[in-house]
């Protein structure tokens, strides 16, 4: 038979053993699980302060090209999309009226050469019996004064054959640069005055991008910086080019002033298109990170520092500037160098335990 005693010390130490048991449970229950996470490097790296406009393409050459002479329209060789080359006749006007005032013109010059050799060679024959003093000096200075005025007369003629033959040639509508022909304004059988427009074309080489950038932006924009251009369009090409002109107009409406840069078509780009235009607004170097390393909390913008012996990291506020879609800049809080978490970054605390998965999720430095 079991005495009484032994019982309840058998009790205690059993009731011990339970409580005991159960503490050392409660402390494995209280330690912070590690956090997966992938890390990334603070790096320098040049970068770029960027303005992006989206603005328009323009031909930089586009001559409306107009009527240099009355006429009926007698034919047309182009129609709206047809490539030319500079000299091609577009159009020609019934010619009929000037050919008709260039014979009238080569009449008179014709009659006024004539009345001017005939008066020419009479002041020769007088010149010869004054210095015999056989006619009075007056009677040569009239004959060669004579001679001065048909002399006149028939530079004037000659003066208006040359432009009626000058009126003549432009019954023939002449291309003036290479390009393709935007729009023809006229039919055959039209009536075209002087100065009318008969046809639109454009040089699609040399081309202009009109960029509207904010008017607050205006200050820190100049002639010759940088802008890389693309197209909505297609995006295969990028052409950097410099801004070569402002205009100095705000916009009524838009409070946005205009940049024109001067480019060579790269061979695709229309008129009128969309282009984007990524104004490079200063240039330096700079500490980065990827903009999913930082965290924003209640006490700021910040970034977990890894403890490689310790294998934790340590919440590090940082002073974040220039904010690119691919790269922050941080301008204090970190050095070159410093390893910090990416993925997984918001789902730490100073302290805690990580885990690096860097190796097997591929996180890359910026």
């Amino acid at each position: 038979m079991i005495q009484p005693r032994l019982l309840l010390v058998g009790l205690a130490t059993f009731i011990l053993a339970i409580l005991s048991g159960c503490g050392d449970n409660s402390s494995d229950a209280g330690a912070i699980p590690a956090t997966a996470i992938t890390l990334t490097t603070a790096s320098a790296k040049q970068v770029e302060e960027i303005e992006r406009s989206i603005g328009r393409l323009e031909a930089d050459v586009s001559p409306a090209i107009a009527a240099e002479t009355s006429g009926r329209v007698a034919g047309i060789n182009v129609e709206a999309g047809d490539v030319v080359e500079a000299g091609d006749v577009l159009a020609v006007l019934d010619a009929s009226f000037q050919e008709a005032q260039v014979r009238a013109s080569e009449g008179d010059v014709a009659q006024l050469a004539a009345l001017y050799a005939q008066q020419t060679a009479r002041v020769e024959r007088l010149s010869a019996l004054v210095a015999d003093a056989l006619i009075p000096v007056d009677q040569f200075d009239e004959a060669a004064a004579q001679r001065e005025a048909l002399g006149s007369q028939l530079e004037s003629a000659n003066a208006r054959l040359e432009a009626a033959r000058l009126d003549l040639s432009h019954t023939q509508i002449i291309a003036p640069v290479s390009g393709s022909v935007e729009r023809r304004h006229v039919s055959v059988g039209d009536f075209v005055s002087r100065g009318q427009v008969t046809f639109s074309l454009v040089a699609p080489e040399a081309m202009r991008v009109v960029l509207p950038v904010p008017e607050r932006r205006s200050q820190r924009i100049a002639i010759g910086q940088v802008v890389r251009l693309r197209s909505i369009a297609s995006d295969d090409v990028e052409l950097s080019a410099s801004i070569s002109e402002i205009r100095p107009v705000v916009g009524a409406r838009s409070r946005a002033v205009e940049l024109v840069v001067k480019i060579t078509n790269p061979g695709h780009w229309r008129d009128g298109a969309s282009i984007i235009g990524d104004i490079v607004l200063d240039a330096f170097n700079a500490l980065v990170v990827p903009p999913r390393a930082v965290v924003r909390r209640p006490r700021g913008e910040v970034v977990y520092v890894l403890d490689s012996a310790q294998m934790n990291v340590r919440e590090q506020p940082v002073t974040v500037g220039l904010r690119q879609p691919n790269y922050w800049v941080i301008e204090s809080g970190l050095a070159v160098g410093d390893r910090i978490a990416l993925d997984g970054a918001g789902f730490l605390t100073n302290g805690a335990p990580v885990i690096d998965q860097s190796s097997e999720s591929g996180g890359k430095s910026p």
